[in-house]
């Protein structure tokens, strides 16, 4: 068997440690030797999101500057085989459960779908692995009163004098994607 690929350095908060370093020098050396010969792949900091494809020393470079996408668990864009390849599974924060508000994040995922799978994203090896997948969340009671004040939020400009199109929830919508997109709790 295969050694296990140890992936607890994603969760490391110091990008310019020795821990996170050696990390990504051994997600890089995977990607090499599972890459057959291509001196690119796509990248998988947080910036890029495995969407651009680059050289390795710039994947490298972005990888300490913005820091790994951590919801990129299985590494099936770099050579992993999600059924065989043996990982070390890191431990994961729990989430605040207290501070939820609005519960602004779970409401604008299902308003666009983020959980919802599509049948083409889909390998055929995968297709016999839908229960590892997590089902979409439930939406709770209210959703519809919720919607209403998210609509109204829409319409309300971000402060009285405030002749910009900035809107209290396009205001509220850019801080989470900025939350998304650097890790911010």
């Amino acid at each position: 068997m295969s050694r296990p690929i140890q992936k607890e350095w994603m969760n490391e908060l110091d990008r310019f440690g020795d821990v996170y370093k050696q990390g990504v020098a051994d997600f890089i050396q995977f990607a090499t030797v599972n890459n057959r010969g291509s001196t690119t792949c796509p990248c998988p900091c947080r910036e890029c999101r495995n969407g651009k494809i680059f050289v390795f020393g710039t994947i490298s470079r972005h990888l300490i500057k913005y820091g790994i996408d951590k919801n990129y668990r299985v590494w099936v864009l770099h050579g992993e085989n999600p059924c065989t390849d043996p990982v070390v599974e890191p431990v994961i924060e729990e989430e605040n459960t207290e501070a939820k508000g609005l519960g602004m994040g779970n409401f604008v995922d299902a308003s666009y779908g983020v959980h919802e799978v599509v049948a083409g994203d889909l390998n055929e090896d995968e297709e016999n692995h839908m229960e590892d997948f997590e089902p979409p969340p439930v939406l709770e009671r209210g959703l519809g009163k919720r919607y209403n004040e998210y609509k109204k939020m829409a319409e309300q400009k971000l402060y009285p004098s405030c002749e910009a199109p900035v809107t209290t929830l396009s205001a509220v919508v850019d801080l989470h994607n900025l939350k998304k997109k650097y890790g911010w709790s």
